[in-house]
């Protein structure tokens, strides 16, 4: 949730330097120093940032993007001693209740004992 709100910080801050570097009045001529060798413009710098923001997020995407789609191993075992193995993504378990691979929904009672692990 931090990181959210940093990013969006982040960029509001790269496009107002954008803004405010093309937005310079046409009558007055702003001549820039030169900059010695080595020296990055405010530019160049704003690339920078926007490129470590795309890789970053993709970076981040990806991996949750991998760890929803992970197939987990549901073993249910009911009060009667029997147990029945289901496969579901991670992302389609939530609470007592998931969404097998073959689209079947299973609710599970107070009763029933869960072991997931990871295939």
């Amino acid at each position: 949730m931090l990181t959210k709100v940093f990013f969006t910080f982040l960029v509001i801050i790269i496009v107002a330097l954008v803004y405010r570097t093309k937005t310079t009045p046409q009558k007055v001529k702003v001549v820039e120093p030169e900059e010695p060798d080595g020296a990055l413009s405010v530019r160049t710098v704003a690339y920078i940032i926007i490129v470590v923001l795309v890789v970053v997020s993709s970076t981040i995407f990806y991996f949750k993007y991998q760890s929803d789609n992970k197939i987990i191993n549901i073993r249910v075992i009911s009060d009667d001693g029997t147990s029945t193995v289901y496969q579901a993504h991670q992302k389609s378990i939530k609470g007592r209740q998931f969404e097998t691979l073959d689209h079947r929904k299973v609710t599970l009672g107070e009763s029933d004992r869960v072991e997931m692990e990871a295939h």
